[in-house]
């Protein structure tokens, strides 16, 4: 498929936002996902991590500048339905998202999920069909495999993020919790739970690819969308992103 060099793809989206009266900004929208997105006070936008040095180098590349915002997932969702946002990172596909989001068609990494339960249990849940009859802990908004995403035999309980997930856990008020990994082993180190909390031997045998997405209302998709897509093409070949991934492994 013919595609136009990044050099022009640049000058249109300036000339197509000039047009538009849109200033030359990005407000990318998002919470703390270690490692992707890691607290951290010392720095200007708040956060560390993967997706904040892959936002940093696109901000390069683009010549635009991307101002991040810390607001939960779920509001983030909705400022990006109603186009006071234009972007999000580490986002799964779903059906229902891209009707409101265009998903830059380049997955720079790929989650899996994995379920946790108290010590000694995890040989408990061996298969998929071991999780009925438990109540199972999960982050509200998130997406993770089909059948669990739509499986409404299950019982499970929404929580705020994964760090809540792994707390409540150790606790003894949930039997299993999901969560995506590497996510779930930082944030589980962290809280030094390590000794409260273990793997179940069932491993779904899922992968969930994590895109760049940009709101179609607030015209970031027709603005930006070609010239992002160009420039993640670049890094992903040129071993940036590869780069950027290892400095968290």
């Amino acid at each position: 498929m013919f595609r136009l060099p990044v050099f022009l793809l640049f000058a249109l989206f300036i000339l197509t936002a000039a047009a538009s009266g849109k200033d030359e900004y990005l407000v990318m929208v998002t919470e703390e996902w270690p490692p992707f997105r890691i607290n951290d006070a010392s720095s200007p936008n708040g956060f560390r991590g993967i997706d904040i040095d892959i936002v940093t180098a696109l901000e390069q590349e683009l010549g635009v500048p991307i101002e991040v915002q810390r607001h939960p997932w779920a509001r983030a969702l909705e400022m990006m339905r109603d186009g006071n946002a234009d972007m999000i990172t580490g986002a799964a596909w779903t059906a229902e998202r891209e009707v409101f989001m265009q998903y830059v068609p380049v997955s720079y990494y790929a989650v899996r999920p994995v379920f946790y339960t108290q010590p000694g249990k995890g040989h408990t849940v061996r298969s998929y069909q071991d999780l009925y009859g438990k109540s199972i802990g999960y982050s509200l908004h998130s997406a993770y495999f089909e059948p669990f995403n739509s499986d409404e035999k299950l019982q499970k309980v929404g929580l705020s993020n994964e760090t809540q997930l792994l707390q409540v856990l150790a606790l003894k008020r949930l039997d299993l919790i999901i969560g995506t990994e590497p996510n779930i082993s930082y944030e589980r180190r962290r809280l030094q739970l390590v000794e409260k909390t273990e793997p179940t031997d069932f491993l779904p045998d899922r992968k969930t690819e994590l895109f760049i997405t940009l709101s179609r209302k607030s015209g970031a998709a027709t603005t930006y969308g070609d010239a992002l897509e160009s420039i993640m093409r670049k890094m992903m070949d040129d071993g940036t992103v590869e780069s950027i991934l290892n400095k968290y492994r």
